[in-house]
């Protein structure tokens, strides 16, 4: 049984116990930086239907290079899902972006993983006395996704007084592209933050359970796991 403890008050050190696992000693002060945009709104619909975007690169958030000899794709200082959510005429939600790193998923390092971790623990700490659900979407790049999935999950286990979706979801294609799979996917992963449980992955139209899911090295396409 896995579940975070936060344990100390002001600016001490704030460990985080990943039971079975390991533990992380970081600063609130550090973390309020971090999150100075992520404190409640005054609009009533804010706790039920808000969504955390924690952004960690992939391409998804590829863009064009900027130099005329560049030739290579970049990352911009805007996020994929922060445009599309942007650009959407009739959002029923609000949410707030925040960006953990900007990588190709192949470069994604455990410190990187434990980040994420923190982030996601400040939500659910801030949020669980005031949402019955929290809803928190991670972009990220596709080769490593069900890996810092799985991490996620071993990290947090729901517990009786706050139900959290932990939607993870990328892109074949940057969203720069006309025909990228990037907007699908946000859309989908937002949606499935609405109603699933847990840690799940939201690729190809499907919403799969993490610990269900595989991707399919013919097609590429993300599934369950044969029974």
């Amino acid at each position: 049984m896995r579940r975070f403890v936060f344990n100390g008050v002001d600016d001490k050190a704030l460990q985080i116990d990943f039971y079975n696992s390991y533990h992380l000693l970081i600063y609130p002060s550090q973390l309020l930086v971090c999150f100075t945009s992520l404190k409640a709104s005054d609009d009533p619909n804010y706790l039920e239907d808000h969504v955390y975007v924690i952004t960690m690169g992939g391409t998804i958030d590829k863009d064009y290079p900027k130099l005329t000899s560049g030739y290579a794709f970049e990352f911009g200082n805007q996020s994929a899902a922060e445009r599309i959510l942007k650009n959407h005429p009739n959002l029923g939600i609000t949410y707030t972006i925040k960006s953990i790193c900007k990588k190709d998923s192949l470069e994604i390092t455990q410190q990187d993983r434990s980040e994420l971790a923190n982030a996601i623990a400040f939500i659910i700490e801030e949020r669980k006395y005031h949402a019955e659900l929290v809803r928190i979407v991670v972009t990220h790049g596709t080769d490593t996704l069900i890996d810092t999935a799985m991490f996620i999950k071993n990290c947090f286990r729901e517990e009786d007084r706050v139900r959290f979706v932990i939607a993870f979801t990328g892109a074949t294609k940057p969203e720069r592209f006309v025909d990228s799979d990037a907007s699908f996917n946000v859309g989908c992963a937002v949606a499935a933050t609405s109603f699933c449980n847990g840690v799940v992955i939201c690729m190809n139209g499907n919403v799969i359970p993490v610990k269900h899911c595989v991707r399919d090295e013919v097609s590429g396409l993300f599934r369950r796991k044969n029974k």
